[in-house]
């Protein structure tokens, strides 16, 4: 399909928009944490060494957003902050056990509501969703050195 009907993909882009606004509010609801929180929570697993100077980068948001945001996961208990021997205006931020927990907490309770949402969907159509999920950076215009 070359020709995609305008008016259709405007239309079912908003229903995304629409769908991930929506389910942000579950979170929030469930955990208090909105999703700028949880991808640092998710980029701290996944890097042992970071600064809040690297969030600023891997978010592309100014320091002030990601100081709040920092400050707040903090107080949270979600993270925990050292202060950097070489430049002490920097601080190095550290996954807590709280913040693991609730990562987990949040990836199995995606992981159960997908897998009852799909429940009637045959395999062909699961593994289209898992090949549209994979490539939605491609499919949007989104750089591979953003999303990987």
């Amino acid at each position: 399909m070359k020709n995609i009907p305008q008016n259709r993909l405007n239309e079912d882009l908003f229903t995304v928009l629409k769908t991930i606004f929506h389910y942000e509010r579950i979170f929030i609801e469930q955990f208090g944490l909105k999703f700028e929180e949880i991808y640092i929570l998710q980029h701290l697993r996944r890097n042992k060494v970071v600064r809040v100077t690297d969030i600023s980068k891997e978010l592309q948001l100014p320091m002030f957003t990601i100081s709040r945001l920092v400050y707040r996961l903090a107080e949270g208990g979600y993270l925990s902050k050292e202060q950097a021997q070489e430049d002490r205006r920097n601080y190095f931020l550290h996954l807590s056990e709280k913040g693991e927990k609730t990562l987990q907490d949040i990836e199995n309770g995606t992981y159960n509501r997908i897998t009852a949402n799909v429940a009637g969907m045959t395999e062909t159509q699961i593994s289209e969703l898992l090949n549209l999920a994979g490539n939605l950076h491609v499919v949007l215009g989104v750089t591979k050195e953003v999303v990987h």
